[in-house]
This record gives C-alpha cells, structure tokens and sequence, in this order.
C-alpha cells in the first residue's frame, strides 16, 4: 500500500504568521498554484493513481484535495475516480483562545487570561494522538488488510492523506507505533540532515509538501505471506501490533519538486486570498483574436 502525508497549499494565515488551526483559513492565489502543481505532479509525472483520497474538512485542505482529485480524473478520464471524503479528525490542532495570534508574538500569547470566561484551551498533543490513532484505526488498517486479500489484478491501494502541518507530525508519530521496531527502513533518494535524530522527528512540511511511504507486507524471507501463515507482531509491554508482518519504506520527505521552478507573483497578488470567481491571472493578459 503507497500512502502520501500531504500537506495543504500556502493561505492567507501562512503568510501573514498567524496561528490557524481550526479557523478557515483560505489559500493564497500562490497557495492555489502549487495545489495545482502537485496535482498535476502526482498524476501526469509521477503517474500514480489514487484509490483513496482523505482530507481534513477545512478548506485549506479539501481544495488541495480537489486538485489532486481534479488531475486524476485529467489523466484517467474513463475510469472512476474517489471522491474526497473529508474528516474532521485530520484537522489541525486547536490553538484555543491563540487562534490567529501572531506565531512569534509572545507577548500577544502571555496576555490571554485563562481566568477570562472567554477563554478556550489549547488542544493537547494528547488529544491530537487520539484523532490520529482513530484514523489510522478506521481507515488506514482496513486498507492494510484489504490490499493483503485483493486479487491481482485489482488495483494496489494509493492513499493520499491531506492534512496540516502539526496535525500530521502526531499522524507520522501515531502511525510509527503500529509497527515493530526495525521495520520502518529509509529509502536511498531520504536525506537525513540530523545524525542521530530519531526517525519520529525526520519528517517536515512545507505547503503542498509530502511525505511517501510503501507498506510492505512480507515474511521474514522478504516474500509476500499468506494470512494463515502470519503471526501478531507484538510490542515489549505485549500489545499485539496492527500491521502484522508488515515493513514500511520511506521513500520521500517533504517532497516538493513539483515546486522546483514556481516563483511567486509580484505586486502582493501571489499572496491575496484566491478567489474562485476572479478571472485567472493570464485572463487579464489574453489578447482579442483578430475577427
């Protein structure tokens, strides 16, 4: 099973510096852009086929979605393409009565008063876990499982998880605890800046940025096993583990040369708000035909 951890386009909140977990926040007309980018990326370049597409339900990420979705059904014309199922447990943290609050202004944070009766505490990484292992849990090992029973000619499970930035730092960390240790590998195009960093802490996002993994199901041999041959991996307090006899190759982190050659427009319009009505840039720029 291939699973992309993607990370929504650039918004207005990115570039101003604000905390925007929970509030909507909209894409940047550059933001706009490198979803298409990516869309057109994993689709046309990379030729992948998504079999499943997730999203956290605030705009930010379902548009970055739709665009993935939009260049599947552009490359794959005549065949069926998922539809974004959008979930409210990948979204981003809930920064509480801090939302919108400068990230660097510490005097704006230490102002808010817990005692106010407006106050709303910060969501716990705790809390965020438990949404993480929820999804995981109710959509991740079902399609573990299905893709082991699938017949072959059946077309392999490629996930796409469409998300926030903190909120999928939890979901890598979550998902490293349903395998065994030693099981998760680097693959050879992984960088690791850090030496000695350890691997729940690798992984980054920019906007639009991904990381991608395989899930491997083998034996010990490295050959594909049947269910009756396969035993509970288990942890060392003895919780039996989820992804039984499973591997994970990570092959990408914050992948991002979909963005390589894009430049952000001049003149503040690259970070305005888009805005689906607006006429594209080129539009203003056409030509009348002659006749």
């Amino acid at each position: 099973m291939h699973i992309f951890l993607i990370r929504h386009g650039e918004t207005e909140h990115n570039v101003a510096g604000l905390l925007a977990g929970v509030s909507d926040s909209r894409l940047t007309n550059h933001g706009r852009i490198q979803t298409e980018r990516l869309g057109q990326y994993l689709a046309a370049h990379r030729n992948l086929r998504f079999t499943r597409i997730f999203a956290s339900d605030l705009q930010r990420a379902y548009m970055t979605a739709e665009q993935i979705q939009k260049h599947q059904a552009m490359q794959w014309p005549e065949a069926g393409v998922p539809d974004v199922i959008r979930l409210a447990l990948l979204r981003e943290q809930d920064f509480g009565s801090l939302e919108l609050v400068p990230w660097a202004s510490r005097r704006a944070q230490e102002a808010i008063n817990p005692a106010d009766p407006s106050y709303r505490p910060q969501e716990t990484t705790e809390a965020m876990a438990r949404r993480a292992d929820t999804f995981i849990n109710n959509h991740v090992i079902p399609l573990s499982v299905s893709s082991l029973v699938a017949e072959q000619d059946s077309l392999p499970e490629c996930v796409a998880v469409v998300s926030h930035g903190l909120f999928l730092s939890i979901l890598w960390k979550t998902l490293l605890t349903k395998f065994h240790a030693g099981t998760v590998v680097l693959g050879p195009n992984v960088e690791v800046l850090s030496h000695g960093r350890p691997l729940e802490y690798l992984p980054s996002w920019s906007n639009t940025g991904f990381l991608e993994m395989t899930i491997h199901h083998q034996n010990h041999s490295g050959r594909s096993e049947d269910s009756a041959s396969r035993r509970p991996l288990t942890t060392r307090t003895g919780d039996t583990l989820p992804f039984v006899g499973c591997r994970v190759t990570v092959h990408t982190v914050n992948g991002k040369d979909h963005l390589s050659d894009l430049r952000r427009a001049r003149g503040g319009i690259g970070s305005s708000p888009y805005d689906a009505k607006q006429k594209s840039l080129d539009g203003f720029f056409k030509r009348p035909k002659n006749g």
